[in-house]
C-alpha cells in the first residue's frame, strides 16, 4: 500500500478533517480482518445507495436477491437512524453504514453494487480515495439512480472506478459509451431495478406531481451548511418561481373546480430547504420524503410536472402524460448539466413549457383529455425503452454474474 501517494493525493486536495484521519484509522485497521474473511467468504456482495436510504435502485435489487436468493451472502449498509432503516431491515443481512463491520466487508467484497457512485462506501471520502487507487479488490457495478439523458462530468470514466454500467434505453448506452468515454463491453442494458414494480400501479385520477430536480449552484458547497444558504435559496428565480405556481389563482381555481389535489415533491437535494416552499390551498401538499416515497408518489399520480429530472423516464414508462416545466434553461444548462443526445422537444414525452400559465394551460388540457397519453408520445415510449416487462432485476444479475465470472477466470490464470 503506497502510504506516500495517498498523503500526497490528500494534500493536493486540501480538505482533510479530523473525521478523515478516524476514518482512514478504521479502513487501515479493518483491511487484515477483511482479506482474511474474503478467504472465507468468497463471494461477498455489498449493495446500496445512500448511507440513509433504502428506497431506489439499490433497495429494490438487494430485495429481489434476498427474496429469490437468500443463502447468498449479500448486504445492504444503512444508518440504522434512517426512516427507511426497518422497512430494509426486516428482509436481513443489514450493517451498519460506516461501522467497523462494514469497512470489514468493504475489504471482502467480490462486487461493490450501487445506485449512487461512492455512497455505499463506509467513509464516503476516504474510502473514495482508496478505491480510486485501486487498493480494494471489489468490482463496482453502477445500477444508476435514474436514466442519463445530460452529460454530467462527474461520471466520466477516468474519474471512476466503474466496471459494470448498467443502463435502461439504447440510446442512454450510446451516450455512456461516447460522451463518458467508458468501454463498449463495460456497459449493459438491463434496465433499471425499480421498474420492475412500474407495472403494477393504481392510478388517482386526481393527483397532480410536481416534482422538480435540484440545482447544483443552490446547494450548500463544501463546509457548509442548508442554513448557511437559506437567505440565498429562498430568494432564488428557482424557489421564486415555484410559489408563484403554487399560488396562482388560475391554477388553485382549476384545482378547486375539479376537485384536484397537487402533491409538491422537491428532489432529495432540496428537501432542506422545504419551507421556502409555500402554497396557501389545502388541495395543495409539500411532500417531505419522511412522508412521502417517490415511487409511491410516481405510480399514484395520474399527470407529472418536471423539469429536466430524469424521473420524467419513470413516469412516461408508464405511459402517463407529463409536461416540461424550463423557465431557466440557460442557466440550467450552464450550472448544472451540459445537454447531450436527448432533445426535451424532439425526444420528450410531452410538451416543453416555459411560463406559470403555460402550464396551467397543459394541466387544463390534458384534464380535459382525462389525464391520457398521446399517441405521439405513447409512440416514443416504445421507441425508447428496449424492456418494459418485470426482469430488470434478472438482467441486473445476469450482468453482474457474468462480471464476476470473469473476475474469477482472470484470478485463475
Amino acid at each position: 500500500m503506497n502510504l506516500s501517494y495517498l498523503t500526497a493525493r490528500l494534500r493536493k486536495l486540501n480538505i482533510i478533517r479530523p473525521v478523515d484521519i478516524k476514518d482512514l484509522f478504521l479502513i487501515l485497521l479493518s483491511c487484515p480482518c477483511g482479506l482474511v474473511l474474503r478467504l472465507f467468504r468468497r463471494h461477498l456482495w455489498i449493495v446500496s445507495e445512500m448511507e440513509h436510504t433504502a428506497r431506489d435502485n439499490g433497495y429494490w435489487f438487494f430485495k429481489f436477491l434476498r427474496e429469490n436468493y437468500p443463502d447468498r451472502p449479500v448486504y445492504y449498509p444503512i444508518r440504522f437512524d434512517s426512516a427507511d432503516y426497518p422497512r430494509v431491515a426486516k428482509l436481513g443481512h443489514v450493517i451498519r453504514h460506516g461501522s467497523f463491520r462494514h469497512h470489514v466487508y468493504t475489504w471482502a467484497a467480490e462486487m461493490d453494487i450501487s445506485a449512487r457512485t461512492g455512497r455505499g462506501l463506509p467513509a464516503q471520502f476516504m474510502s473514495r480515495q482508496f478505491q480510486m487507487m485501486g487498493l480494494y479488490r471489489f468490482k463496482e457495478v453502477f445500477l444508476q439512480h435514474g436514466v442519463i439523458y445530460n452529460a454530467p462530468p462527474f461520471l466520466e470514466c477516468k474519474d471512476n472506478r466503474i466496471d459494470l454500467f448498467l443502463a435502461t434505453t439504447d440510446r442512454e448506452a450510446k451516450a455512456i459509451v461516447e460522451d463518458l468515454h467508458y468501454p463498449p463491453e463495460r456497459v449493459v442494458v438491463t434496465g433499471l431495478s425499480r421498474y420492475d414494480e412500474l407495472n403494477d400501479f393504481t392510478v388517482d385520477k386526481k393527483q397532480i406531481l410536481v416534482m422538480p430536480t435540484w440545482r447544483f449552484w443552490l446547494y450548500p458547497p463544501f463546509g457548509k451548511t442548508a442554513e448557511d444558504v437559506a437567505d440565498e435559496v429562498r430568494a432564488s428565480n428557482y424557489v421564486q418561481t415555484y410559489c408563484r405556481l403554487l399560488g396562482d389563482a388560475r391554477l388553485n381555481r382549476f384545482l378547486e373546480e375539479n376537485d384536484l389535489h397537487l402533491l409538491f415533491f422537491p428532489h432529495s437535494q432540496m428537501q432542506p430547504f422545504l419551507s421556502a416552499f409555500t402554497g396557501e390551498n389545502s388541495r395543495i401538499r409539500i411532500a417531505s420524503m419522511k412522508e412521502y416515497d417517490v415511487q409511491t408518489a410516481l405510480k399514484e399520480s395520474a399527470y407529472l410536472v418536471t423539469d429536466y429530472s430524469s424521473i420524467f423516464f419513470d413516469f412516461a414508462y408508464m405511459k402517463k402524460p407529463l409536461c416540461y416545466f424550463q423557465f431557466d434553461y440557460e442557466e440550467f444548462r450552464e450550472k448544472h448539466y451540459p445537454a447531450s443526445y436527448f432533445d426535451f422537444t424532439d425526444d420528450g414525452f410531452g410538451p416543453v413549457v416555459k411560463t406559470v400559465d403555460a402550464l396551467v394551460d397543459e394541466l387544463t388540457a390534458s384534464y380535459a383529455r382525462d389525464f391520457t397519453m398521446n399517441d405521439e408520445y405513447a409512440v416514443r415510449v416504445d421507441e425508447t425503452f428496449r424492456y418494459r416487462d418485470n426482469q430488470n432485476n434478472r438482467r441486473v444479475l445476469a450482468a453482474i454474474e457474468e462480471l464476476a465470472r470473469k473476475g474469477r477466470g482472470h484470478r485463475e490464470k
